[in-house]
């Protein structure tokens, strides 16, 4: 299973801009890895470790914004395509891969 989520925080004051900051460190703290600006992904073994991560980002969205969660099959992750034109890819080393100790072959 793979965990995404994706979220817009307000960041007009310095309260929302600090709010918008914890959030972004707690998904790193977490294990999220950035996929793209404001979306960030996470493996989980199994739904019950998914659900597990589900409930410590709920608890975590901060006051004001939106925040979405998506979790998807490793298979659906899989079907995942990116178009990358003209040699930049920012997220270079972000490629969705299973962690090694997942693969068979």
């Amino acid at each position: 299973m793979w965990v995404l989520v994706f979220y817009d925080l307000p960041v007009a004051g310095p309260n929302e801009r600090r709010a918008a900051r914890k959030f972004h460190e707690f998904l790193v703290r977490q294990g999220f890895d950035r996929v793209h600006y404001s979306i960030y992904n996470r493996f989980c073994g199994s739904m019950e470790r998914a659900n597990t991560y589900e409930r410590r980002v709920e608890k975590a969205v901060p006051k004001r914004g939106y925040v979405c969660l998506l979790k998807l099959t490793d298979r659906q992750m899989a079907n995942m395509r990116r178009w990358i034109k003209g040699g930049y890819d920012p997220h270079e080393s972000a490629q969705f891969t299973p962690p090694e100790q997942y693969r068979l072959f």
